[in-house]
């Protein structure tokens, strides 16, 4: 049987955001790992969405090497995809440093900001299981802008992981 290696990369991903981030800022910035509820929605907003996984490469007879430990098995490399939103209401501040940032200039340095921490992220730091990543794409943040209607920024990049799926 497979470890929970799924469950453990998006708490990682969650964590490794939500705990740079809110060391940068005086405020907070709240993370989820879906849409929450309207009336649970809390602002400056990043929502973590899963979107797809799945099989990448099948290694020759499945034969797979471990990490440092050099345990062999079964496995593959597996592949999961998120979307990381950013949600910010027109009124929404932080603190960063001695400037406050709100609006376009929140938007730009929440984008940039999430972007380095997600490259930066130590998996085994939040890992609770042995993994091991093999590559990490961020995405370009797209679907910038403003919804008159509600009065929130927003953003969204595309994300996605790929690590040894270590069965046996």
């Amino acid at each position: 049987m497979a470890k929970d290696y799924l469950n453990v990369i998006e708490r990682a991903l969650m964590m490794g955001i939500s705990d740079k981030i809110n060391t940068a800022v005086t405020g907070d910035v709240f993370v989820y790992g879906e849409f929450p509820e309207t009336e649970d929605l809390k602002f400056p907003a990043i929502i973590v969405q899963m979107i797809g996984s799945g099989f990448e490469e099948q290694f020759f007879g499945q034969d797979v090497t471990f990490g440092a430990s050099g345990a062999s098995g079964t496995g593959e490399v597996y592949g999961v995809q998120y979307l990381v939103h950013i949600i910010c209401e027109k009124e929404t501040s932080l603190t960063i440093g001695s400037d406050v940032y709100k609006q376009r200039k929140l938007l730009n340095w929440m984008m940039l900001n999430i972007a380095n921490e997600i490259s930066d992220i130590d998996w085994t730091i939040y890992e609770e299981e042995e993994l091991e990543v093999l590559e990490r794409h961020l995405d370009a943040w797209r679907d910038i802008g403003f919804l008159d209607n509600l009065q929130w920024y927003g953003a969204t990049a595309q994300f996605s992981l790929y690590f040894k799926n270590f069965r046996t």
